[in-house]
């Protein structure tokens, strides 16, 4: 696949060549009528200059068109090479063929004609030379914008199926959080209808930024964050407060709505902090915090771990989550657990890069 761009600066390539290929040409008919009494360049011999240049414009095409696509491109480079070489020789046979040395050329001095080689060789030779320039340019400036419209064509396949595998990732998050959902509304429900009622109410806006701001790949922090203090608010109606702690620490939303961050890239973790560190038989408490810090964003989930409860093993939440953060963020990131006998703590730092103000973008 190539671009308008690089068609375009190929041509240009291609351009500058035949000028230089032209220019020795030039350059040679003006050495060789140096020989002579006639003067040096005239339209008459533009004209000649012109038709002799017919033989490589043929070449080249022959070359460029026919034999490089068909042969060269296709990995087949041993039938190339014996083309292109049989190509060359017939152009300079061509070129034999159409050379006549100048009737008035002036002849060199008696004692010098033994020691100089026949006047005719080196036009031949020289023609030699501009058609083995012709190929040899035109293979150069191919192979090079092939080479490179390769490597776009592989990183364009890589993105795509990263932007897949993302894509996959990012809708396992949602039916995962709309389980946790239910099965709160579910648990409230036998404690509490009329707060279950106000839960569900609460879900429906948060289904609402889930359906719609979430098929963003990017979504500002300050809605990120209105999300999370949401999610929240329905914890604290689900859980007692003489029972439950819930505990944030948030930048200002100001702040928040000038940087961009995947959506949703928080809630599995908090999520995972509700289901393993809350007991109703126990104190229990979740701690989150997020800040700025020196270009990056330092989140922080520290939760309870209740005596009775079994060890914290990952599931396909904080799986897909990781495999999220590799994607979208490469070797960027830092992800830290640390578990102890009644806490489990989670740093994730993420890049500041998606500041919006930023002259990066």
């Amino acid at each position: 696949m190539i671009t308008a761009v690089n068609r375009r600066n190929e041509n240009i390539l291609y351009l500058l060549g035949w000028i230089l290929i032209i220019g020795f040409i030039v350059l040679d008919v003006m050495r060789t009528r140096s020989y002579t009494s006639a003067d040096l360049l005239t339209p008459r011999v533009i004209s000649r200059l012109s038709k002799g240049l017919l033989p490589c414009i043929i070449l080249f095409i022959f070359n460029n068109y026919l034999l490089i696509p068909r042969l060269l491109l296709r990995n087949r480079q041993a039938l190339y090479l014996w083309a292109a070489l049989g190509a060359i020789i017939a152009t300079w046979l061509l070129q034999g063929a159409l050379h006549q040395p100048p009737a008035n050329c002036v002849k060199p001095p008696e004692f010098m004609r033994g020691h100089m080689r026949p006047m005719f060789i080196v036009p031949r030779f020289l023609d030699f030379i501009f058609d083995l320039l012709t190929v040899g340019i035109n293979l150069a400036i191919a192979l090079m914008f092939q080479r490179y419209n390769t490597r776009l064509e592989v990183e364009r396949k890589l993105k795509a199926a990263a932007e897949t595998r993302l894509t996959y990732l990012q809708a396992q998050i949602n039916p995962h959080f709309y389980m946790n959902m239910l099965n709160n509304i579910h648990g409230m429900i036998e404690i509490d209808p009329d707060r279950a009622q106000e839960m569900v109410l609460d879900m429906s806006r948060l289904m609402r930024y889930v359906l719609y701001d979430c098929r963003h790949q990017r979504v500002s922090l300050g809605a990120e964050l209105d999300f999370l203090n949401n999610y929240l608010g329905v914890m604290r109606i689900r859980y007692p407060q003489d029972k439950v702690s819930i505990r944030t620490e948030f930048p200002d939303r100001e702040a928040a709505m000038t940087i961009e961050v995947p959506p949703l890239i928080f809630l599995v973790y908090i999520e995972n902090a509700f289901k393993h560190g809350i007991s109703y038989k126990h104190v229990s408490f979740v701690d989150i915090s997020l800040q700025l810090q020196a270009g990056r964003l330092l989140f922080r989930c520290r939760n309870s771990v209740p005596p009775d409860a079994k060890n914290q093993k990952p599931g396909i939440g904080l799986q897909n989550a990781q495999q999220r953060l590799h994607l979208i963020y490469g070797d960027n990131y830092t992800l830290e657990t640390e578990e102890s006998a009644d806490t489990y703590n989670v740093t994730l730092s993420l890049p500041d890069h998606e500041n919006k103000d930023s002259d990066n973008r």
